[in-house]
């Protein structure tokens, strides 16, 4: 038996050759031709019709696909390539186990998964429902996001009319009174009855009414307001509804389905009124479209009965959208279809309307969330439920009404209380130490030696003029006497006045001597009290160093004398500290620390003063030093500066506070509440 091989005139327009293409195919898949043949001549029409560069049939068996048929597939790399074919393949089985149709290109969210740079459209073939292979076209990269969507929807065409063929329902597509039919339609009606949102419903309408219907494409259109919204696509997982397409099928079901009669176009354009003919021509030449019906869905109350209630007039229908299925190679709409669609129109309304009336529902997210708890709990899981909710509700309660010591910490250290600093008394370089860090020294006893070359320089000259002038001054009184035995009056007057101005001078001069002694005197560093040096290793950080007036140049501490605890608070506790401290006066706040080297021993004291100020710590921020008094009898040993850990007691606070008091705080003082 020999098949004519469809042949499509390449002086066509791109429409034309869509829908010759389209007409070539329903031929072709009208033939009873073995799979693998099928296959190769329908790629070769569906290339010869899109121009597309390249196309592919991929077969889907025990979960894995391999190519059943190609053509020009080896001139876009994708077989040539292990990353592209293995890219190509995650691609495929994505496909097969969503079952949607799906334009993969630059712009799309799954760019990074093409595996050339082409535009790839894919759309699954079935068989009885299961997807049994995936057609893959490839289109150039830059094409306009409309097109992408006819592109789609061409693919999904010529896919729909494979399954078909692989199906053997070409020749009969669809028959009410067969088993298989109703089979079908008891799942259909399972699965679209089951949905209780909008968009849910309408997908599985368009969707699945298009197998059943077996038709080319089927939409859910719901009456929203006055206007009407395209809800849902047959194959299509998002409608855009901006495009070209859309508009035109939104402006069309609006001009008819409000008559609440079904609409059928079957190639005639004749006797329909001037609004509706000008928007049916205009979807007409956007779509390709032979074939088009649109039933209203009108919702009938069926609550009422008038038999219960003969008086009261019948309850009208609720308008609640409309179904359109469109045929794009055929132009007959035979009775079997029709009744059918009649059938599924009134199932759709009731899911339509049960599903907005259930959405209607005030807080529907919270009380199905309720309702999913509440049936959780039930036996056993009920009251374990009771016994958590218990135990929780005791942790709230006693966080709220029992009370615990609240306790500020700080880091700290053991200090002597009688402590100085060394400065350095003029702007000079160390010469010499005398001590060493951990000497006992006493009070005046020099600790180190600065020198400064200029004011000692300085020193000297004042000095050397001092000395010449005093021996200016014998020279004058030696001229003064001879100038008096020779009776020289004028003379003597004058070497009188000589010497008085030397003289003034001379005094002038031990004032800036003194002033200099002192300075230089100061340039010897004594220590202010009797202790111990608590700077170590001064050779290394003071040895020849120039030094500026009134530098620490180190510490003497007294350890013979009383201690003290030093603690930096952050300054956030200060608030509580300062409040109970208030409560118990005159007597002091209890203090408790630790050693670092002693750990497991827990000391007491009594806070003594709080500072005024806060300063900046580098790893704590914000701190405030308080100063506790110690009982030196209960330490073994009394070590300068040993690193402590306190707690100091500001009273009885909430249990909750008093663990979780950071976040508490943090809360209040970003929300200021």
């Amino acid at each position: 038996m020999i098949y004519k091989k469809q042949i499509i005139k390449m002086t066509q327009s791109p429409s034309q050759k869509i829908s010759e293409c389209v007409q070539a195919v329903e031929h072709l898949a009208k033939q009873k031709l073995p799979r693998e043949e099928f296959y190769q001549q329908f790629l070769g029409l569906v290339v010869q019709g899109s121009q597309a560069p390249a196309a592919a049939i991929w077969g889907v068996a025990g979960g894995q696909v391999e190519l059943q048929s190609e053509l020009n597939l080896q001139s876009t790399g994708t077989l040539t390539d292990q990353q592209s074919a293995q890219k190509n393949v995650k691609l495929l089985g994505e496909i097969v186990q969503n079952s949607q149709s799906v334009v993969v290109g630059p712009d799309s969210k799954n760019s990074e998964a093409r595996v050339t740079k082409h535009l790839l459209v894919f759309s699954p073939i079935f068989e009885n429902k299961s997807c049994v292979a995936v057609l893959q076209l490839f289109f150039p990269e830059k094409v306009s996001e409309e097109a992408q969507q006819g592109l789609l929807q061409f693919a999904e065409h010529l896919a729909g009319l494979a399954s078909l063929h692989v199906s053997g329902r070409m020749t009969s597509p669809i028959t009410v009174n067969t088993k298989e039919f109703w089979e079908s339609m008891d799942r259909f009606l399972l699965d679209l009855h089951n949905g209780l949102e909008t968009e849910q419903v309408a997908a599985c309408a368009a969707n699945d009414g298009r197998e059943i219907l077996s038709v080319d494409r089927t939409s859910i259109v719901l009456k929203w307001g006055h206007k009407t919204r395209i809800l849902a696509v047959s194959g299509q997982d998002k409608v855009n509804r901006k495009s070209n397409l859309m508009r035109k099928l939104n402006k069309l079901v609006q001009s008819v389905y409000s008559t609440g009669k079904p609409f059928i176009y079957e190639g005639d354009l004749t006797e329909l009124a001037p609004q509706v003919e000008k928007q049916l021509a205009d979807y007409l030449e956007e779509s390709n479209t032979r074939m088009l019906a649109i039933y209203p869905l009108n919702y009938k109350d069926r609550e009422h009965k008038a038999e219960d209630k003969p008086h009261e007039k019948p309850k009208p229908d609720h308008l609640v959208g409309a179904i359109v299925v469109e045929l794009l190679s055929s132009k007959q709409w035979d009775p079997e279809r029709r009744a059918a669609c009649e059938l599924i129109s009134d199932h759709v309304a009731t899911a339509m309307w049960n599903a907005q009336e259930h959405e209607k529902i005030f807080l529907l997210p919270v009380w199905r969330g309720i309702g999913k708890i509440f049936r959780a709990l039930r036996g056993k899981v009920l009251a374990k439920t009771l016994a958590v909710a218990g135990l929780v509700l005791a942790v709230i309660l006693s966080l709220i009404f029992i009370k615990y010591d609240y306790r500020a910490n700080g880091d700290g250290r053991l200090m002597p209380v009688v402590q100085r600093d060394v400065f350095a008394m003029q702007d000079a370089e160390v010469q010499q130490i005398f001590v060493t860090g951990g000497q006992e020294v006493k009070a005046g006893q020099m600790l180190i030696q600065l020198r400064n070359p200029e004011l000692q320089t300085e020193y000297l000259r004042i000095q050397s003029e001092i000395d010449e002038k005093k021996l200016l001054i014998k020279a004058q009184q030696a001229e003064l006497e001879l100038a008096s035995r020779q009776s020289r009056i004028e003379e003597a007057v004058r070497m009188q006045g000589r010497i008085a101005e030397s003289k003034i001078e001379i005094s002038s001069l031990e004032e800036q001597k003194e002033i200099l002694a002192e300075r230089v005197e100061k340039l010897k560093v004594y220590s202010p009290i009797n202790g111990v040096i608590a700077t170590f290793q001064i050779e290394q950080l003071l040895k020849n160093r120039p030094v500026r007036r009134g530098e620490v140049l180190m510490e003497v501490m007294d350890p013979a004398g009383e201690w003290q605890l030093e603690l930096d608070l952050k300054d956030k506790r200060l608030g509580l500290l300062l409040e109970e401290q208030e409560k118990i006066k005159p007597k002091k706040l209890d203090v408790k620390y630790v050693l670092a080297t002693d750990p497991e021993t827990t000391y007491s004291a009594k806070l003594s003063s709080i500072s005024t100020r806060t300063s900046i710590h580098q790893e704590l921020g914000n701190v405030v030093r308080v100063l506790a008094d110690i009982d030196e009898k209960q330490l073994s040993e009394l070590r300068i500066g040993a690193e402590v850990k306190g707690k100091i007691n500001c009273g009885k606070k909430r249990l909750g506070y008093v663990l979780f008091g950071d976040a508490i705080d943090f809360i209040r003082i970003r929300l200021w509440l």
